[in-house]
């Protein structure tokens, strides 16, 4: 029987290169066969007579010589006559050994690059030849000698050509097409072509070439944040775990399935390759949006490079080198795009033309890209069709308790747990203010008590209201809460009221979130107050009351400014006070409503109609308003009815009883304040019909007539009586029987 033939031995695997410095030395190896490969080719050229005549001022034979270390004749021909074989036999070698190291877990450079920027083997040659002089010097003098020009630094596009593509007129003709606009040397800003100084006025042929700088330090292992992004661009140093996210699990299942990041990466060359991922994600300042990207990256294994978006759209004439740029680096890096857009990429922001040149750019990228947003950008879907979107809203009751309780410092213990509910419940803070007010409130506790720090309420809602970030002082004026519960003078069932007012500000997440009301409650879950009375009855007073029991910084409204008689214009100022405040959690209070937000009327002419629009814009942005509205008003019966039944709850100022006044005009003095005992409490409340803030003045005006006798002179009843008839007779009134 026949003997079977041996099954030949496997081919052993090629040794990988032991660290990148041999990487890049064979690679330099490569290119000295290059160049010698091409001066055997120019000094084999005869003249017609069948003498040498080398074209080398030097002469290629010294040349060779000096690339061979002297080498004899024989070998020299040896060489000469297998010199395109070898070339790319020791090419092969070189990649296949880079390749070996890299997947014995050593860092690989070269084929990073080659893999990042979709190179083939001539623009990898190219690559290469330019690499070499900046790896060895003494190649720019090989390169000096095959240029056979001494003034010339750098290869130009013709002598590329020849080296690369030795004797193939068609390798010759790849090269270029490598180096021209639309190659992929170009594209990847991977090779940069002289320009300017005359250059440009040069053939193409004749062009210096050079490998770009980002490019040489990448080769070369420094793989810094190129220079060129400095100022909108960075590598954050952390990225955060998944397990540090408190996030909506549907939210972050729908982030993780848009991006991809577990799939291998599309190839390039297959048209029906799925691109990559491009997402939006928007939401309220402060929801984590860039945090969840960043913990999604970091589970992926995946880089990520932060892109502040209005720094790059507000250079539109360098935009285009600016991305470019921008793309190197995350091919370089394979690495995520986050645009971080914030609320400044809106669509009356971004003019339409510099909108579809991002657009243009961004169809193009072969990175995964996600834009961040406070809102969504109108004018992105139109610009990138394939643009998924995901909306991360602000957290809830429960995830921003545990957020709190996860970023408050465990060297200040709190003094009571249960006020984190308190502040969650009071803020509908993201993650980010979370973390910052409870490391401010945390800090405030050690400078007071080093040695046994406890954070307080106090702590936690100051550090809170220090996170708002608003511009309501441009339109309104703050009001500093400074009144508490034993101050108000009001009738029992008024009280009430306003108690109910505070009950529902202060449980509404649980009434809401908690046990599902919000499907009952059709207008929203804002809290909104009409307080009508006469003048001086305690609605400013009441409404500072609410600010300080709800932890909340409270603004008049400066009607002056919001009011406009030009058509539309009211709506806008009434858009930026609600937008503010939606930023600020602030108390908005409209003092005298009624001039604002008076009685709908019949629509006799345009005057009417646009009047009418003002009072619903009004109702359309209270009810989805996620705070406090207070309208005071003098005359309750002059607001529109159907206004009136939207708002959620109404508290009436009546004019003071004399028991009531009674009390009022006591509760004026503070206990310092010197009072004689000849004061009739009781005559002043039945003969003087005022309100607490009229009796307040009365109040100042006896303290000064008084103090201006002496300073221990006590308040007596004529100074009351004298103060009272005076501010009686400026409220146009006259006292019966006088």
């Amino acid at each position: 029987m026949a003997k079977s033939p041996a099954t030949p031995p496997p081919a052993s695997a090629p040794a990988p290169y032991a660290n990148p410095r041999e990487q890049l030395a064979a690679l330099t190896e490569c290119v000295r066969l290059l160049v010698e490969r091409h001066l055997l080719v120019q000094a084999s050229r005869y003249n017609p007579d069948g003498s040498a005549q080398p074209r080398f001022s030097v002469g290629a034979a010294e040349v060779v010589r000096t690339l061979s270390g002297q080498a004899p004749p024989g070998e020299l021909l040896a060489r000469s006559s297998a010199a395109e074989e070898l070339v790319n036999k020791r090419w092969k070698e070189a990649i296949a050994r880079i390749e070996a190291a890299r997947a014995a877990g050593q860092p690989a450079p070269f084929l990073t690059l080659m893999r990042a920027c979709h190179l083939g083997d001539i623009e990898a040659r190219v690559v290469a030849v330019l690499l070499a002089p900046e790896v060895d010097p003494d190649m720019e003098r090989v390169f000096t000698f095959a240029y056979d020009d001494f003034t010339k630094k750098r290869p130009d596009v013709s002598f590329l050509c020849q080296l690369v593509g030795g004797g193939s007129d068609d390798a010759r003709e790849r090269v270029r097409r490598a180096l021209g606009p639309g190659g992929v040397l170009r594209r990847s800003r991977v090779v940069v072509i002289a320009h300017g100084h005359g250059a440009e006025a040069a053939p193409f042929a004749l062009r210096a070439v050079r490998l770009a700088d980002r490019v040489v330090d990448h080769l070369r292992g420094d793989d810094r944040l190129d220079e060129a992004l400095e100022g909108f661009c960075r590598v954050p140093p952390e990225l955060p775990r998944l397990s540090e996210v408190v996030v909506d699990p549907a939210v972050l299942t729908a982030v993780q399935r848009s991006l991809r990041l577990g799939e291998p990466a599309p190839d390039p060359n297959d048209a029906s390759a799925p691109r990559p991922a491009r997402l939006l994600v928007f939401g309220p300042p402060g929801t984590g949006k860039t945090m969840l990207i960043e913990a999604v990256c970091q589970d992926a294994k995946k880089p990520i490079l932060r892109v502040d978006l209005p720094l790059l759209l507000a250079d539109p004439e360098n935009m285009m080198d600016r991305f470019s740029a921008l793309l190197r680096e995350a091919a370089l890096r394979g690495a995520l795009l986050l645009f971080q857009g914030g609320g400044e990429i809106g669509s009356e922001r971004v003019p339409r033309t510099t909108a579809e040149r991002l657009g243009d750019l961004l169809r193009e990228v072969d990175a995964p890209v996600v834009i961040t947003a406070h809102e969504r950008p109108e004018w992105l879907a139109p610009n990138i069709p394939s643009l998924g979107e995901v909306e991360l809203p602000l957290p809830t009751m429960a995830e921003r308790l545990e957020l709190w309780r996860r970023s408050v410092p465990t060297r200040t213990p709190l003094g009571n747990p249960e006020d984190l509910e308190v502040v969650a419940s009071r803020y509908s803070f993201g993650g980010g203010s979370i973390l910052r007010a409870a490391q401010r409130a945390s800090s405030k506790a050690w400078l007071r008590s080093p040695d046994a720090p406890l954070i307080t309420l106090e702590d936690l809602g100051e550090a809170a209201r220090l996170m708002l970030s608003h511009r309501l002082g441009t339109m309104a004026q703050r009001i500093p809460p400074g009144f508490t519960w034993e101050d108000l003078v009001l009738p029992e069932d008024t009280l009430e009221r306003i108690r109910e007012v505070v009950r529902f500000a202060r449980h509404r997440t649980y009434l809401l979130e908690s046990w599902g009301f919000s499907k009952k409650l059709p207008y929203g879950r804002g809290v909104s107050a009409i307080m009508a009375g006469p003048p001086g009855t305690g609605k400013t007073m009441v409404a500072q009351l609410l600010a300080r029991e709800l932890g909340y910084d409270l603004f008049r409204i400066d009607l002056a400014q919001i009011v406009n008689k030009y058509i539309g214009e009211t709506e806008k100022n009434l858009a930026r006070v609600f937008d503010e405040a939606q930023n600020s959690h602030a108390i908005l209070f409209f003092d005298e409503a009624d001039a604002l937000f008076a009685k709908r009327t019949e629509v006799k002419s345009s005057v009417d109609r646009y009047a009418n629009l003002e009072v619903n814009y009004l109702l359309q942005r209270m009810e989805t308003y996620d705070g406090v509205t207070l309208l005071a008003t003098n005359l309750q019966q002059g607001m529109d009815e159907a206004f009136k039944r939207r708002v959620r709850f109404s508290v009436e100022f009546e004019m003071p009883e004399p028991d009531v006044r009674k009390k009022l005009w006591k509760s004026m003095f503070p206990p310092q304040t010197p009072l004689a005992d000849d004061i009739d409490w009781d005559l002043l409340a039945k003969k003087y019909e005022m309100a607490g803030g009229h009796i307040k003045k009365v109040a100042i005006r006896a303290a000064l007539m008084a103090v201006d006798r002496g300073a221990h002179v006590p308040i007596g009843n004529a100074d009351l009586q004298l103060a009272a008839r005076l501010e009686y007779r400026e409220m146009g009134r006259m006292i019966s029987g006088s």
